[in-house]
């Protein structure tokens, strides 16, 4: 009988996706930019991630870096975001865009900065500067 269950759940959870899997795009992350969407940021994220908001810089965790991105905007609530510019390295292997975040207290210059990997990319850095 516990041989049964096991196999029978092996075959509910097989079909089941323990994460999302959808491939993550220069696009999809500054759309989570501009919509203020720290799980998706999240998801693009590796392990460790360079942040700068404002005047702290640092290398972050994903946990960290998602708490600092929470604080960031219930602060600033947004209002509005605009790309400026878009762009590749020259070995494709690396894209970038920046742009203008306008919130309730001031805008601000967003850089942000993913590798590719395979067909989605994993987001290195990002930062928020007074513009």
């Amino acid at each position: 009988m516990k041989l049964l269950l096991f196999f029978i759940s092996g075959l509910f959870f097989a079909g089941t996706p323990a994460v999302d899997q959808t491939p993550v795009s220069l696009e999809s992350v500054c759309k989570a930019v501009g919509s203020a969407d720290v799980r998706g940021l999240m998801a693009a994220m590796g392990s460790e991630v360079e942040l700068s908001i404002l005047d702290e810089e640092d290398m972050y965790s994903k946990a960290d870096a998602g708490a600092a991105l929470e604080a960031f905007y219930k602060k600033f609530s947004k209002t509005n975001f605009g790309k400026v510019h878009q762009g590749a390295s020259k070995s494709d292997d690396a894209e970038y865009c920046i742009g203008t975040l306008s919130t309730d207290k001031g805008s601000y210059r967003v850089y942000v900065y993913v590798a590719k990997q395979g067909g989605s990319v994993v987001l290195q850095e990002l930062r928020f500067d007074p513009s």
